[in-house]
């Protein structure tokens, strides 16, 4: 228990104004109803409200308010497009290869929509990592509800986003650059690791040998790209 507890409306509440009391300081003062209905749909949608939306939540003296409006941007489409773009950045989503030639990758869209749709849908974090890793092998795959489209299959097209020359004059090079790509995107993507610079020597603080980054490369060299029928899979 700490004092001041009328300031605190959650658990978590509490644990801050503990925080805050140890080391000699006051909560702010409460934000506007103006400023909590703009924060919230940066937050989680990344749009501005419409001068409407913020009158009836300036309006809306309900106790569930708050919680309400909140229940209501995590519903709309534009959640996904806002936090899916956190995701695509961690994994380097692009829809060209880079370098000179900077060639575009054919329906790579398809993957962003992807995202798009399973963060909007709550898909559970340990389905999205299969699917990721091995989604067009899953022998019970997602569905989209309205479609029947295989989500699951889709989700593997993260391997074959990455850099990659037009033409490169050393092919087997080009390859080992490529699946280094795919190793370092992974590795600290998934692992929270570094696993790139295996490749040239012992990791200097993580236990990853230069052995370790060679067997998850032939792992991936076995691996080839193919293209799937994501249609109704029944």
């Amino acid at each position: 228990p700490v004092g001041g507890a009328d300031w605190a409306s959650t658990a978590v509440d509490r644990f801050i104004l503990a925080k805050l009391q140890s080391a000699d300081l006051s909560p702010s003062a409460s934000a506007t109803r103006r400023t909590i209905v703009r924060r919230l749909h940066f937050d989680l949608i990344g749009l501005p409200p419409t001068p409407a939306e913020v009158e009836s939540f300036v309006g809306d003296g309900s106790p569930g308010a708050y919680k309400n409006l909140v229940e209501r941007l995590l519903a709309s489409p534009h959640f996904g497009e806002r936090w899916g773009q956190h995701w695509l950045d961690l994994v380097r989503f692009a829809e060209t290869r880079g370098h000179e030639s900077d060639f575009p990758i054919p329906e790579a869209y398809r993957y962003r929509n992807y995202v798009v749709r399973a963060f909007n849908a709550d898909v559970p974090y340990n389905d999205f990592v299969v699917e990721h890793i091995a989604g067009d092998l899953v022998e019970n795959p997602r569905t989209d509800p309205a479609t029947r489209r295989n989500e699951s299959a889709l989700g593997a097209g993260f391997w074959h986003l990455g850099e990659a020359t037009h033409s490169p004059v050393d092919i087997r090079g080009d390859e080992c650059d490529r699946v280094h790509n795919q190793i370092d995107v992974y590795s600290k993507a998934f692992l929270g690791l570094t696993m790139g610079c295996g490749r040239c020597h012992e990791h200097k603080f993580d236990a990853i040998t230069v052995e370790d980054y060679y067997a998850f490369a032939g792992f991936l060299q076995s691996s080839g790209f193919y293209l799937k029928d994501v249609s109704d899979p029944v």
